[in-house]
C-alpha cells in the first residue's frame, strides 16, 4: 500500500510546527528534516554573518546580512512549495524591509 505524503505550501510550511526544535526546508511540498550542524557550525555561521555586516558598513551599502527562510516559486501554477534556509544571506535593506512588511519571513 502506497500512502500519499500532504503537499504543503509555503503559506503552511511558514506556519507549520511539530513541537519539536526540528528544522526543515520544503521540497516540492514536503518537509525534509535538516541535518543538524555541530555547535561549532553555529559559531561559525555568526562569524560569518558579523564579516558581511563589517563589510556592509565599511562600504556605506544600504544592505544587511541575515538569517532567513527563502521561498522559491514553482514553475508550476505559481506555487510557493520550495524553501531553503541558507547558513546567510546578504539582501538590500528595501528589500529586506518590503520582505519583513509583508509577512513572508518566518522564524529567523
Amino acid at each position: 500500500m502506497t500512502t500519499t505524503t500532504p503537499k504543503l505550501t509555503f503559506a503552511e510550511y511558514l506556519k507549520y510546527n511539530d513541537g519539536t526544535d526540528t528544522r526543515y526546508e520544503l521540497v516540492n511540498g514536503e518537509l525534509i528534516p535538516m541535518s543538524l550542524g555541530s555547535g561549532q557550525h553555529g559559531v561559525v555561521i555568526g562569524f560569518i554573518t558579523q564579516c558581511f555586516q563589517n563589510e556592509i558598513l565599511k562600504l556605506n551599502l544600504d544592505w544587511t546580512a541575515k538569517q532567513m527562510v527563502i521561498g522559491v516559486r514553482s514553475p508550476r501554477a505559481g506555487k510557493w512549495d520550495t524553501s531553503r534556509i541558507p547558513d546567510v544571506v546578504v539582501i538590500p535593506l528595501p528589500q529586506w524591509r518590503e520582505l519583513t512588511f509583508i509577512g513572508r519571513i518566518a522564524r529567523f
